[in-house]
């Protein structure tokens, strides 16, 4: 075996000085707040994902169109109300 392909510090072996089991545990409790904080804010903000999407699909109209032909002269046609309106 070359020296290269043997590490004698791997993440399996913590049997060493170097290791702070406090440091260790703190950044477990870190890591665990985290998630915690993160699953609630996902079920959290679901109901307003929800509500948006459903507010979207119906009360927006999805007929209203912009025309552009590149003149100074925008049009917009209201779905709502069948006119078509010039946009200053």
């Amino acid at each position: 075996m070359s020296e290269s392909a043997w590490n004698p510090q791997s993440w399996g072996s913590g049997a060493g000085q170097d290791v702070d089991v406090r440091a260790l545990r703190r950044y477990n409790r870190l890591l665990g707040v985290l998630l915690n904080v993160g699953e609630w804010a996902c079920i959290g903000l679901l109901p307003f994902v929800a509500v948006a999407a459903i507010w979207l699909v119906t009360q927006t109209n999805f007929e209203n169109v912009v025309f552009y032909d590149g003149t100074d002269s925008i049009c917009i046609y209201d779905g709502t109300t069948g006119e078509i309106r010039n946009v200053e």
